[in-house]
């Protein structure tokens, strides 16, 4: 008998014919930048370990991307969106986007991170504030306010102390445009 599958499977362990047969043959499914056998449950450690290749040099998981971690959409949105706090970008040199990867350097609160399956991914609070703050168009499900409205439902973010998040950071950029779409999607 064959020695069970890893849970995530990506270039370094077959190549990417042999992947694209399997999920042909049912017995893998693409997540993000891997694939998954289809007996495992697609869960949020699961997405974020799929894109670990984004999560280097100090950067963390953020955006519609985290949303796409923590359940928000059925494929991540491109491009890929990675922050780099602020104390990191110190230590680095300035933040270099690779293709598809969008790269972002941001003041955040140690809390505001978590790690799921390894990789570093904004909690649902700083990403529900994060897609709040964003220029893109809020309007429509596939726009800030639906996306964090689904996001609240499936992590459960309580609005209230969302706002109060949101009233206590005073330097971020974007603040006033967030507390009106919140605003927008408690009126809902």
């Amino acid at each position: 008998m064959p020695p069970p599958l890893p849970p995530l499977l990506g270039a370094d362990e077959l190549p990417p014919p042999v992947l694209r047969a399997a999920v042909l043959d049912g017995e893998l499914y693409p997540v993000g930048e891997a694939f998954r056998p289809v007996d495992l449950p697609l869960d949020p450690p699961a997405r974020a370990a799929s894109l670990a290749g984004l999560a280097v040099h100090g950067r963390i998981i953020a955006g519609r991307t985290a949303a796409w971690v923590w359940g928000v959409g059925a494929a991540p949105a491109l491009p890929y969106a990675v922050v780099l706090p602020h104390a990191a970008a110190v230590a680095h040199a300035s933040p270099t986007e690779a293709e598809g990867v969008r790269v972002r350097t941001l003041r955040m609160r140690a809390s505001d991170a978590v790690r799921l399956g390894g990789v570093p991914v904004t909690t649902p609070m700083r990403t529900a504030i994060d897609l709040l703050r964003s220029p893109e168009d809020a309007a429509g499900e596939g726009g800030a306010v639906g996306l964090v409205e689904v996001l609240a439902r499936l992590c459960a973010i309580d609005l209230v102390d969302l706002r109060v998040e949101l009233r206590t950071r005073s330097r971020l950029v974007g603040r006033t445009r967030a507390l009106a779409r919140l605003q927008v999607l408690v009126t809902r």
